[in-house]
């Protein structure tokens, strides 16, 4: 009787601790920085901007566990938490995972009554996974939106979790790799020595 009541005791406690989680909203709409590096027709196409408000808004959602995870820039937050995103680079031109891997960069800020209580700046890559040859710029870019979400998502939740900026994929520098690979090889079939 006493296990079953310390149970319910501790159950009573932790629904009241999770009850006092403030909520966090994306501030939309998510910008590009002043001279963000961008190529215009993939910033046209793909709308990064829109994929990160609904891929991080969405997480926010299930973080907050009740109503919105977005709010429109300059409305009143309430007593809610503002995240502010802007896009600072975008590595991607056409051509799907054939030109290489796709990276965002992005500057985020936590907002609490109008004043900024952290700050991160981070960049997240893809390859495009198992299937990323058939995958199109677009869809690479989002596979990036996701993983930046649960970050962004973890965060925000975590006071004491810091986002690490990624390196950059094997692929990144495959280019290079097959230039020298592909001279040194015809070097040999000219019967020049490569060195």
């Amino acid at each position: 009787m006493k296990r079953f009541l310390l149970i319910g005791l501790c159950l009573a406690c932790s629904s009241v601790f999770a009850g006092e989680r403030r909520q966090v909203l994306l501030e939309t709409p998510v910008t590009y920085a002043a001279g963000a590096g961008v190529v215009e027709r993939v910033k046209d196409e793909c709308h990064i901007d829109d994929m990160l408000t609904r891929r991080v808004g969405e997480a926010l959602r299930r973080l907050n566990r009740t109503g919105e995870g977005t709010i429109e820039a300059n409305s009143a937050a309430g007593d809610a938490e503002i995240l502010k995103l802007q896009i600072t680079y975008v590595m991607g031109v056409g051509g799907g995972a054939w030109t290489g891997p796709k990276a965002i960069s992005l500057s985020a800020d936590l907002i609490d009554n109008g004043q900024v209580v952290r700050h991160t700046k981070f960049k997240r890559w893809s390859v495009g996974g198992m299937w990323g040859a058939f995958k199109g710029t677009c869809s690479i870019l989002d596979r990036t939106a996701v993983v930046i979400s649960k970050d962004l998502s973890r965060w925000v939740h975590n006071p004491r979790y810091v986002i690490k900026d990624e390196d950059a994929p094997d692929q990144a520098s495959a280019p290079e790799a097959a230039s020298a690979t592909g001279a040194a090889t015809a070097a040999q079939d000219s019967g020049e020595k490569a060195n």
